[in-house]
């Protein structure tokens, strides 16, 4: 019996000689079956892992010609082996992501008019980002402009079929984005993505502005319909219908609109800080210097909408009128609200870099409201009312108190929520929604302008729905200034004195003030009745409740106006690092930069480390100093009263310039009387022994260095460095004490107000940039 002829197959060390061999003569159709021969072989090798090249490096070298090659399959097949090689191993995917002739032939068959070699181009990218490197890569040597271009055609189809597909019951964290569309649009908008979302900000500020602008409208059309779908529980999950998965997630998604917003001129401020001194605190300047000389921080006041000659440019209570007429009913408003926004995950304080911030909160992004963080619903009720104790209240929440309450387990706001929340506002409870400057451009224009006027890095806004005859938050103070601004009905308001002589900080906890909050104190107390339009400042650490009353001047109408009460708080947060403290602070790192020490000993320890040390401990002493004396609590407002010239209107304001220098001159006539060696000795030995950071309050000292180490504070922060310390203090304890008050002394006697003044505006800047890139991101993400 004739047996059938073997086949012959070619030897994988032969491979790179035939290929030679074939691509001196493509054009004879035997050299290119050669050719695909060969590739196929060595494709199908790189896949089972088991390649052996004596010199991978001679291979390479003939994919960028490959990959250019006129001929579909041969080009789409060396694409193919640079997926698989760049799988292969993490060393082959580094070599590979190297060659800047393969990248820059990859990116050239992405346009290729052959679907099949775009495709597998497109494969082979995604494949090579498997790995840091090989993204970080691909971003310099501009793929990601590649790709996003490339996408731009083919967008439309992509948005016009997009659907969200639930994997788990109830779980928009695991939800997949599919498309009723096959191949290169999809790889194409997940290549970008992936690319997009590991760039650093140079490369992000790198991307042509027009290339951005149009990508991103394409991205959050696509976002608005899966946002939608996932908030309104109207995802696609059991549909008829093929659908092509995306390996792309709602928070990728989330993450590179976000990433393509962070710029300031996404949203640019249409309203001038004129504009919105004018509407807020009257016509000219003296009405605002007179508000900051005699009652900022200090004491309520009440600003009445129509004496300030309010106007429809920039008045921000007329904009929510146009808002409110066009939904009509409350239950609109609330409905439409609850149903479109997102959470806004918090960012630290100390945070100045959003990419980090975004690699922390990464899955957290885009996901639905969370109770207690974005949205509360409570109201206050009376326990008793004994003739001896008075009128004693509570918070009641929804949420949390209500045995059925899903969000009690989930803590996301879903469609069932939403109508629960609904009917908790018909039964008495205010309906109080946080981060409002994240969701409303026209708030953050007001939001970012109060936070310039005020010389702070934010102000936050929350808004409040109370239904009629009631009461929402207990009797309270804030740790934050507060402007309260009536947009619909009538609410009345009661301000107590502040009993506590220290002015609460930020992020302390509300307890920490004796007396803050005490009964003995009701007696003294203003009430304010406020009416659409009006505004009402309440100072931090003043307790205040408030609650609806008929108002039986309006007219009857809709359900607008039959006692609902709709207010906008606008929140002035003063930062540790923006106090009076903090700029002392400031001013003692800028006076220590500018310090030379010699090289000198003095029994066995160096000038220089007496010099360090000193500083140090000075530190400590204005951190104490924060903690007893009222004005190193107060806001620095330092940048307000000396805009640049540039600015509209009259930027130097005399009378509270001086004021600010005035104080500035008190804190520093303090800390030179008051600062003592062996006080703040002690206090560093307390807090070692608990093994914690006495450096811990004032970790922002390091932003003021481009390298974030300054010469007064290094990188380590262990307990033994600060044992260590402590001993150095006890065995040279006579030279330290001398050495502390002549650094006391040199610092208060040759500080300048001017020179702290640009450090602290540098400073301001920093935080400034982040808080805006963050509000900006977060704008993007409620776009309709």
């Amino acid at each position: 019996m004739a047996t059938k002829p073997e086949r012959k197959t070619i030897k994988l060390h032969y491979v790179y000689p035939l290929i030679l061999a074939a691509l001196s003569n493509t054009k004879s159709s035997s050299s290119r079956t050669l050719l695909k021969k060969c590739l196929k072989k060595l494709h199908l090798s790189l896949l089972a892992r088991n390649s052996q090249f004596s010199n991978p490096s001679c291979l390479l070298s003939v994919l960028p010609i490959l990959l250019r090659s006129t001929f579909p399959e041969i080009a789409s097949l060396s694409a193919e082996i640079v997926g698989a090689a760049s799988l292969s191993s993490f060393e082959m995917n580094e070599v590979i992501a190297y060659d800047a002739a393969i990248i820059e032939s990859l990116m050239s068959a992405l346009s290729c008019r052959s679907k099949s070699v775009s495709v597998a181009a497109c494969n082979a990218v995604l494949d090579l980002s498997t790995t840091s490197i090989g993204r970080q890569l691909l971003c310099e040597f501009s793929a990601m402009e590649k790709l996003m271009f490339e996408f731009l055609p083919v967008a439309d189809c992509l948005t016009r079929t997009i659907s969200l597909h639930s994997t788990e019951k109830g779980n928009s964290n695991h939800a997949r984005i599919g498309f009723m569309i096959d191949g290169l649009p999809v790889l194409l908008l997940d290549a970008s993505i992936t690319l997009i979302n590991s760039c650093d900000m140079l490369q992000l500020e790198m991307i042509p502005v027009k290339l951005s602008e149009t990508f991103v409208s394409h991205l959050k059309r696509m976002w608005v319909k899966v946002r939608n779908q996932m908030l309104w529980g109207s995802d696609a999950g059991g549909s008829q219908g093929r659908y092509y998965y995306s390996n792309v997630k709602l928070h990728d998604l989330a993450e590179s609109i976000f990433r393509l917003c962070l710029d300031p001129g996404q949203h640019s401020t249409t309203c001038s800080l004129e504009m919105i001194k004018r509407n807020i605190f009257g016509p000219t300047n003296s009405y605002f210097e007179h508000f900051v000389l005699n009652y900022w921080e200090d004491s309520p006041f009440l600003l009445r909408g129509p004496s300030n000659g309010l106007n429809d440019h920039g008045d921000f209570v007329s904009f929510f009128y146009e808002y409110l007429s066009s939904k009509g009913s409350v239950d609109s408003i609330l409905l439409s609200m609850l149903r479109t926004f997102v959470s806004c995950p918090p960012i630290a304080s100390e945070e100045l870099d959003i990419l980090s911030f975004l690699k922390e909160v990464k899955d957290g992004l885009g996901c639905p409201m969370e109770y207690g963080q974005d949205v509360r619903v409570l109201k206050t009720v009376d326990v008793t009312s004994n003739p001896r104790q008075g009128h004693l209240k509570r918070e009641v929440h929804f949420f949390g108190d209500t045995p059925d309450s899903s969000v009690k387990d989930s803590h996301f706001i879903d469609s069932c929520s939403v109508q629960k929340c609904m009917e908790a506002c018909k039964q008495g409870y205010t309906i109080a929604l946080r981060g409002m400057e994240f969701r409303s451009e026209k708030i953050a224009t007001i939001s970012d302008g109060l936070a310039v006027l005020f010389g702070q890095p934010s102000v936050g806004a929350n808004l409040y729905l109370t239904p009629p005859r009631s009461q929402g938050l207990a009797r309270h103070y804030d740790d934050h200034c507060v402007f309260v601004c009536q947009l619909l009905g009538v609410k009345l308001w009661t301000v107590f004195s502040r009993a506590a002589v220290l002015l609460p900080r930020l992020y302390d906890p509300l307890d920490n003030l004796p007396g803050a909050v005490d009964d003995s104190n009701t007696s003294q107390y203003k009430q304010f009745l406020l009416r659409e339009g009006d505004i009402l400042y309440i100072p931090r650490g003043c307790p205040h409740e408030a609650c609806t009353i008929a108002d039986d001047g309006e007219p009857p109408g809709n359900d607008c106006s039959t006692g609902y009460s709709l207010h906008l708080t606008l929140g002035v947060e003063v930062e540790p690092p923006f106090e009076w403290e903090g700029f002392a602070h400031v001013a003692l790192h800028c006076w220590n930069q500018n310090q030379q020490t010699a090289p000198l000993t003095i029994d066995d320890i160096s000038l220089d480390v007496l010099h360090v040390m000193s500083v140090k401990l000075l530190h400590i002493a204005i951190r104490l100093l924060g903690d007893r004396d009222p004005t190193f609590r107060k806001a620095c407002m330092v940048t307000a009263f000396s805009l640049p010239s540039n600015t509209t209107g009259k930027s130097w304001f005399h009378t509270p310039d001086l004021n600010q220098r005035t104080t500035f001159s008190y804190v520093i006539n303090t800390i030179e009387k008051e600062s003592k060696f062996f006080e703040v000795f002690k206090s560093i030995e307390a807090v070692v022994q608990k093994n914690e950071d006495p450096f811990h309050q004032m970790r922002w000292i390091e932003h003021l260095c481009q390298d974030g180490v300054t010469k007064e504070q290094d990188s380590s922060r262990s307990s033994s460095k600060y044992k260590d310390f402590l001993l150095l203090c006890n065995e040279h304890g006579e030279e330290a004490e001398v050495a502390f008050t002549q650094v006391k002394s040199k610092f208060c006697r040759d500080i300048e107000y001017n020179d702290a003044c640009e450090n602290f505006r540098t400073l301001l800047e920093k935080y400034r940039k982040t808080r805006k890139q963050y509000m900006n991101g977060m704008l993007s993400l409620h776009c309709n």
